[in-house]
């Protein structure tokens, strides 16, 4: 991976590969290994794209559900805990595969217009599976961008991921620095790829040049309301900066949420350690000047679900795929409470439960620790009007 720090923005991307992609799991079976006939053979070539791309893959599975069924049950739960356990890779299934789906070490997200029911809300409430919401054809994947709309998912990639602090938009809304930098890093990445290339060293995938975009991610959203910032105006200049780069690259632009909490926490420390304009919305020492990742409340601090799962109004408008809300509660919340929860936040975000049995997703900040799960508030059941205290089973 390579790393460019600017003024108010750090861009990544890899040397000679692309920086992230996604596909469907049909073009498995042209591309890639027959999944049915040798699975092995198709898990052994995602782990080497998965491990091609820093910035992860996204295998959306859109193979028939009858395939499913045409496996034992031990066989069918393993191949889905070996494909959630590759490094890198992320699993996006449709609803029509959550009946298949197995229990245990599964990991992955489901994309539907309502949240999951039955088997696989129950699911999703244990933190097992992940919820987006997908009310049109294409698929929106969180932290990666924008599928093409229709039936199977063709290969789409990113060139790389621009993060910058919501404060520092104004300075840079004429893109100029945005895009020396862009060019720049695609220029190399593009030499880096065509020399892999003519090696062989590349996956038998499809690569169209034209459709490879640039993923510009946001965090800071906690800092951006202390500092006074209004919402209509930054998505306002957020449109105009996506426009204005697609027009100077030629490129797709896909805006999205970064909750990747080590990327706030060095815009941050640059924020500092250079004295630029927006450093004044960041916490006083001895607490750790960093940006809180994505839009909303840190996941990892006991704040009400409300602030850490409610996002800005008009973001459905702006951003291309829905942030990520990681939700943790010190049990499994009720259905009840679930859904009394949802029907205050639309349109919602993609949500993850987090109870107490599953462990946090890392990094993890020494700095920055997860407080206990026994300290994060609890979704109130409206049907029995009970709502755990904050501090309840402390001694």
């Amino acid at each position: 991976m390579t790393g460019t720090e600017g003024r108010g923005f750090l861009l990544r991307a890899a040397p000679d590969a692309p920086w992230a992609g996604w596909a469907g799991s049909r073009f498995l079976e042209e591309g890639l290994a027959s999944v049915h006939a040798a699975p092995g053979r198709a898990l052994a070539r995602l782990m080497n794209l998965a491990h091609l791309l820093p910035g992860g893959f996204g295998l959306v599975w859109d193979h028939p559900p009858a395939w499913m069924e045409a496996l034992p049950p031990e066989s069918r739960q393993g191949w889905w805990e070996a494909i959630s356990a590759i490094p890198g890779l992320t699993l996006h299934l449709g609803p029509e595969a959550a009946p298949h789906l197995p229990g245990g070490a599964f990991r992955g997200w489901v994309h539907a217009p309502e949240a999951p029911e039955g088997a696989a809300g129950d699911h999703w409430r244990q933190g097992v599976l992940g919820w987006v919401p997908r009310p049109d054809g294409a698929w929106r994947l969180p932290g990666h961008g924008t599928t093409s709309a229709g039936d199977e998912v063709p290969p789409g990639w990113l060139w790389g991921d621009v993060t910058l602090p919501l404060g520092a938009l104004p300075a840079l809304a004429s893109g100029e620095a945005l895009v020396a930098a862009m060019s720049e890093s695609q220029g190399a990445s593009e030499r880096g790829l065509a020399q892999r290339l003519a090696a062989g060293a590349w996956v038998d995938l499809p690569f169209s040049r034209r459709a490879v975009g640039w993923r510009l991610s946001l965090v800071g959203g906690v800092e951006f309301q202390r500092a006074g910032g209004t919402w209509p105006a930054a998505f306002g200049q957020l449109r105009a900066l996506k426009a204005l780069l697609q027009e100077r690259l030629r490129t797709p632009i896909h805006l999205g949420a970064c909750d990747d909490p080590r990327i706030g926490a060095l815009l941050g420390r640059q924020a500092l350690r250079e004295g630029l304009p927006w450093r004044a919305s960041l916490p006083l020492p001895p607490a750790p000047g960093a940006f809180t990742p994505g839009l909303v409340a840190d996941p990892r601090d006991p704040a009400p679900l409300e602030a850490r799962s409610v996002q800005p109004g008009a973001w459905s408008g702006t951003l291309d795929h829905p942030p990520v809300a990681l939700l943790r509660v010190p049990a499994v919340p009720p259905e009840a409470g679930v859904q009394a929860l949802l029907a205050q936040i639309q349109p919602p975000a993609a949500l993850r439960w987090i109870p107490p049995d599953l462990p946090p997703p890392g990094p993890f900040d020494p700095d920055r620790p997860w407080a206990p799960a026994a300290v994060f508030p609890f979704p109130a059941d409206p049907g029995s009007g009970v709502q755990r205290g904050l501090f309840e089973g402390f001694e």
